[in-house]
């Protein structure tokens, strides 16, 4: 199972690293946008805020298995 994940991993560094990197930028501006004024703005925000570690992990993984 960890072999599957590392060569998933592998593959994706190889063809999606701008797209992982500007899906980072992308996040990182929305959230800086987002006025949290009312309770969909709130949820939309920490949906971000999920997202962006998510993609920040994801990013940690990709340089670990390059490194590596």
């Amino acid at each position: 199972m960890i072999e599957k994940i590392k060569n998933s991993i592998q593959q994706d560094t190889a063809t999606n690293k701008v797209g992982t990197f500007s899906a980072f930028l992308i996040n990182t501006i929305f959230l800086t946008q987002i006025t949290r004024s009312d309770a969909f703005d709130e949820i939309i925000f920490w949906f971000c805020v999920v997202l962006e570690v998510l993609i920040i992990l994801y990013i940690a993984a990709m340089i670990y298995y390059k490194v590596k």
